[in-house]
C-alpha cells in the first residue's frame, strides 16, 4: 500500500474529466488560461471554437499534460487550463474530491492528503461552505472505496496563499475547527505553495512560530506546516536557494516541497550567471560568517576575509540592487560544501523532504531521471516521501513516481523503507495530533 503525501487535488484531474467539466461550465474563466498560454507556448487558442478544436481527446491531453522541461511559469500557464474551465462550486468540489479519492484508493494509495487553495478574497461564509464540501467529498469517496473493497484514509491540507490574508484564514480555521468535529478529522494540515520567488521564509518565522505554539496548546486541532522551497528560484543564487530550505526547515516546517536546490548536482548550474537582491547575498554573507567554522568541515568554501571585504562593498550599495554572480568551477565546488552542510542539518531536524520526480524532472529542467536529488537526499540521512504533485497533468500515478525513484538511483530496498516510513509522515503525526508509539508501532 502506498502514502500519497504531496499532492494538489484539482491537479489530480484526467484530461478526460477536466475536458467534461469545462464543457459543462456556461462560462469559464479564459482570460486566466490564453493570454499565459499564449506567452509561454506561443499558441493562441480560441475559447468561441475551444472544445471543438480539442473535441479529439487527444488533442486535448497535447494541450494540457505537462511533459516537456520548461519553467514553473510555463506549468502554471498550463494549470491555469484547470481554473479557467472549472466552475469551483461546493458540489463540483464535492463529487471532485470523492472521484480523485476514490481513483487513488483503486491504485493501492491507503492514505493522501490532497491539497486545495482558494481565493485571496474568498468571503469567510464561501470559505467555509467550499471546505465542508471538499470534506464530505473526502469522506464519500472513503465509503466507495470500501464497497468495492479498497481501503483509504483522505485528508486534506488547505494551501494558503504567502503574500496576502494567510494569517487571517489560518485562524477561520481553526476556529472552525473548534466548532466542527466533522471539518476537526479531515482537515489535518496548511501548505504553501505557488510562486516562491520573491517570499523568503524568514517572513514566516513569527508565523510558523504560532502555529507551532497552538499546537501544543491544543493537539485536537493541531495542523501540519507544509512548505514548498526550493523547486523555483531563478530570483536568486543557488547558495541563497539552498539557505532558503533550511531557513524553512529550521523555522518548523514539517514537511518541504521539493528542495530541488538542495540536492541538484552543482555542475547544473556550472557556467551560469545568477542575479539576486544585495539584500538576499548579504543574508547569505551572514548566514556563512556565521557558520563559517561547521561549513569547513565539508569541504572548500570562500575565504572569510573574501567574504568580509563582500559585506562591506555590499552595505554600501542600496539592498534592493541587483548583483550576479558567476558560477565557475570554484563556486561548483563551494556550492557542493554548502549543500552538504545544510543536508547534515535537516538531517538532524523532523523535518521531511517530499520528492515528486515526474514533477522535478521537468519543471526542474532535469536532463534526465539520474539526476534527481532523491538518492543523495537518502544517503545523506534526510527523511523523504514520494509523491505524485499534479498526476493529472504530468500523466503519472503514485506507482509510477516509485518506478522514477528507482530510475533516479534507489533500490528496491531503499523504496520499500521510504514507502514504509511516509506512513509516519502524516500531518496528524508530524503536528502533535496522533502520537506515534515506536515500540509498539502503533499510533494513538
Amino acid at each position: 500500500m502506498y502514502c500519497d503525501l504531496h499532492n494538489h487535488l484539482y491537479g489530480c484531474l484526467p484530461a478526460e474529466t477536466l475536458f467534461r467539466i469545462g464543457k459543462e461550465n456556461p462560462e469559464p474563466r479564459w482570460h486566466i488560461y490564453v493570454d499565459a498560454f499564449e506567452k509561454a507556448y506561443g499558441i493562441k487558442t480560441q475559447p468561441k471554437s475551444f472544445f471543438e478544436d480539442y473535441a479529439d481527446i487527444k488533442k486535448f491531453k497535447s494541450l494540457y499534460h505537462f511533459k516537456e522541461k520548461a519553467p514553473f511559469l510555463n506549468f502554471q500557464a498550463k494549470f491555469n487550463l484547470i481554473i479557467a474551465l472549472i466552475q469551483f462550486h461546493e458540489k463540483e468540489i464535492r463529487e471532485i474530491s470523492r472521484d480523485v479519492v476514490l481513483s487513488h484508493a483503486l491504485t493501492d494509495v491507503s492514505y493522501a492528503e490532497y491539497r486545495l487553495m482558494f481565493s485571496k478574497d474568498e468571503l469567510p461564509d464561501a470559505y467555509y461552505r467550499k471546505l465542508i464540501a471538499c470534506c464530505e467529498g473526502l469522506a464519500e469517496g472513503e465509503a466507495k472505496a470500501k464497497s468495492e473493497g479498497k481501503f483509504i484514509e483522505a485528508r486534506l491540507v488547505m494551501s494558503i496563499h504567502r503574500d496576502l490574508y494567510f494569517e487571517r484564514h489560518y485562524d477561520w480555521m481553526k476556529n472552525w475547527m473548534v466548532k466542527d468535529t466533522f471539518l476537526r478529522k479531515y482537515l489535518v494540515g496548511i501548505d504553501f505553495c505557488h510562486i516562491e520567488e520573491g517570499f523568503p521564509p524568514k517572513d514566516k518565522k513569527h508565523f510558523f512560530n504560532q502555529i507551532i505554539k497552538d499546537n501544543k496548546a491544543e493537539t485536537s486541532t493541531a495542523l501540519s506546516i507544509l512548505y514548498h522551497v526550493g523547486e523555483s528560484f531563478r530570483d536568486k543564487s543557488p547558495f541563497s536557494a539552498v539557505r532558503w530550505i533550511w531557513e524553512s526547515a529550521e523555522n518548523g516546517a514539517h514537511r518541504l516541497g521539493h528542495a530541488l536546490a538542495l540536492g541538484i548536482s552543482p555542475d547544473f548550474f556550472l557556467a551560469e550567471e545568477r542575479t539576486e537582491l544585495v539584500s538576499e547575498r548579504l543574508d547569505q554573507i551572514h548566514f556563512d560568517l556565521e557558520n563559517y567554522d561547521s561549513i569547513l568541515e565539508f569541504g572548500s568554501y570562500f575565504s572569510k576575509e573574501d567574504l568580509n571585504v563582500e559585506r562591506n562593498l555590499l552595505k554600501t550599495k542600496v539592498n534592493n540592487d541587483q548583483i550576479t554572480m558567476m558560477m565557475d568551477s570554484i563556486k561548483i565546488r563551494y556550492l557542493q560544501t554548502f549543500q552538504n552542510f545544510i543536508m547534515s542539518k535537516i538531517a538532524q531536524t523532523n523535518s521531511i523532504i517530499e520528492c515528486c520526480p515526474s514533477s522535478n524532472l521537468y519543471i526542474g529542467m532535469l536532463e534526465n531521471l539520474a539526476d534527481h536529488p532523491i538518492a543523495r537526499f537518502y544517503d545523506n540521512n534526510i527523511k523523504i516521501t514520494i509523491g505524485s504533485d499534479d498526476p493529472g497533468l504530468f500523466d503519472t500515478n503514485l506507482k509510477r513516481e516509485y518506478e522514477k525513484a528507482h530510475e533516479s538511483g534507489l533500490d528496491e530496498k531503499s523504496l520499500s523503507e521510504i514507502q514504509r516510513n511516509s506512513f509516519l509522515y502524516t500531518s496528524p503525526i508530524l503536528s502533535g495530533r496522533e502520537i506515534i508509539d515506536l515500540n509498539q508501532g502503533q499510533v494513538n
